[in-house]
């Protein structure tokens, strides 16, 4: 090739060297000759990337070895296998995820039928309970409710009871039916104040009625619908703030009746007074100034007869221990002034007693009795203390299992089963009582319990007996065993009390047991 430019360059230049126009020419001439020959030669070889693989094949119209068509075969055969195997592993990958899927939709499927009985079940009682609701009272105040409740005791049989009467002409029989409560309870409850009246009826000694709750309460913080303000000032007539058994509700207890040593102390539970009142957290306390002469009392019952108040408190604490265990109690203490009743001045007097019999003025049946001067009525002072604990256990299947008990320990306060008078009788008298007990869910509508429950109402007593004096054992003790059948507006309850007191006496005139044992049927109704 550079001979024919040589030699064009010669043909085409007068002189070596120089370029004319026929020169130019020729140049162009064989710059476009050069640029095909290099394209031709560039279109025969063999891209550099495809060398290997176009050696790998075999020439077309190369003759193959039967190994060689073999190997071919084989490899496809190969190929074929793994393309199968890798389809079987897709296919059973997804019978897999759509057995997962079906699994999964037929849980979801019982899961979704099973909440709908159970909303089905849910939204019947609910209609059920709808029906059965009581209806509404209107007020001309926002915040008032009304509640009640009756209970109706028929005592089955009672060993004390007989076909007689009593020195003051009271009957003796004690097999009877009888409305122990007919409660009736309005409270009104706003952001400042709350107050309340409740009125009972009962037959226990002949049809009365009577107010025994009226309540007027500040309370702070100002919130409606809280049971236990941070502080609730009250004047009226309410229960005594002592211990646990007093403030119970009657239609929240199971026994028929509360403990005999409250009988005594604190004889119909409520009195008139004045009370601070509150809780925070876990703690609960109450103070309250009282007349001293509750509404179960014999002699001055809501009447206080002496300027001098008791000055009654608790102090106590309520808490969970752990989501199934829960713990109750505190301590109580009271302190006041009880009364004895002076006598009036009487003048001298002429009695006749008829000695024979016979109606005829005889000797020495005429006696001349002196008069005696007045005697001022006196104070004396009484006290008492006690604590109450309580332990319960919330068990999901069966329900609550709770444990109880409280101590007393009082002087000169007995009003109710063997009322104190040291001035008349010359001594302190030192009253001692206790009970504990338990009681056990069976399901929602079932409560068993037993308790056992102790007073003395003067541990000091002696006994005469053949001019010689010996302590004598005046204490009440009460084994009770109740069973409850409950439904959401009432109860059923039955109770078997076995009964140990000292009241009877032998033929020597000794103390000794008077059998009291009891069977009573309770029906309630709440509304």
């Amino acid at each position: 090739m550079h001979s024919f430019l040589n030699l064009i360059t010669h043909r085409n230049t007068g002189k070596r060297g120089f370029v004319g126009k026929s020169g130019l020419r020729g140049w162009l001439v064989a710059a476009v000759w050069l640029a095909s020959a290099t394209a031709v030669a560039q279109e025969g070889k063999p891209a550099g990337g495809s060398v290997g693989a176009d050696a790998a094949k075999p020439a077309v119209g190369v003759a193959q070895t039967p190994d060689d068509v073999a190997a071919a075969a084989a490899a496809k055969e190969a190929e074929r296998a793994e393309h199968d195997a890798q389809e079987a592993r897709e296919r059973a990958a997804l019978r897999a995820d759509l057995e997962t899927l079906r699994a999964q939709l037929a849980a979801d499927r019982a899961a979704r039928a099973a909440a709908e009985t159970a909303l089905a079940t849910h939204i019947d009682a609910l209609a059920t309970q709808a029906t059965q609701a009581p209806p509404e009272v209107l007020s001309a105040r926002l915040g008032l409710s009304l509640t009640g409740y009756v209970q109706a005791d028929w005592i089955v049989h009672n060993q004390l009871s007989q076909d007689q009467l009593n020195p003051s002409g009271a009957p003796l029989n004690q097999d009877q039916v009888m409305i122990r409560r007919a409660r009736l309870r309005a409270s009104v409850d706003r952001w400042w104040v709350a107050g309340l009246v409740e009125l009972d009826g009962n037959t226990v000694t002949g049809a009365q009625a009577r107010l025994i709750g009226a309540e007027a309460s500040l309370k702070w913080p100002p919130e409606r619908g809280n049971p236990l303000p941070l502080l609730m000032a009250t004047v009226g007539l309410f229960k005594i703030p002592f211990g646990f058994e007093i403030g119970q509700s009657d239609r929240e207890r199971l026994f028929i009746d509360r403990s005999t040593a409250e009988h005594g102390l604190f004889p119909g539970e409520y009195d008139a007074g004045a009370r601070l009142m509150g809780g925070w957290r876990f703690t609960r306390y109450a103070l309250a100034v009282m007349d001293g002469e509750p509404i179960g009392e014999k002699a001055f019952a809501l009447h206080d007869p002496n300027k001098s108040k008791d000055v009654v408190g608790r102090v106590g604490i309520e808490t969970p221990i752990t989501p199934m265990v829960w713990v109750a109690g505190g301590f109580s203490g009271l302190g006041g002034k009880g009364f004895h009743p002076g006598t009036p001045a009487t003048k001298s007097t002429v009695q006749w007693n008829d000695l024979d019999g016979n109606g005829v003025i005889g000797p020495g049946e005429i006696v001349a009795i002196p008069g005696a001067q007045a005697v001022a009525s006196q104070n004396f002072t009484r006290f008492a203390y006690g604590g109450d604990l309580r332990i319960g256990v919330n068990e999901p299947a069966l329900g609550s299992t709770v444990l109880y008990g409280e101590l007393y320990w009082a002087k000169n306060l007995d009003r109710g089963v063997l009322p104190a008078d040291p001035v008349k009788f010359g001594r302190d008298y030192r009253e001692l009582g206790l009970y504990v007990g338990v009681t056990q869910d069976l399901g929602s509508h079932a409560l068993v319990g037993i308790r056992y429950d102790f007073y003395n109402p003067d541990a000091d007593s002696v006994n005469q007996v053949m001019g010689a004096t010996t302590p004598t054992a005046l204490a009440y003790q009460t084994v009770a065993f109740a069973g409850a059948l409950r439904a959401s507006s009432g109860r059923l309850i039955a109770e078997f009390d076995l009964n140990r007191n000292h009241n009877g006496r032998d033929l020597l005139g000794n103390p000794t047991n008077l059998a009291a044992n009891a069977f009573i049927l309770r029906g309630e109704v709440s509304f």
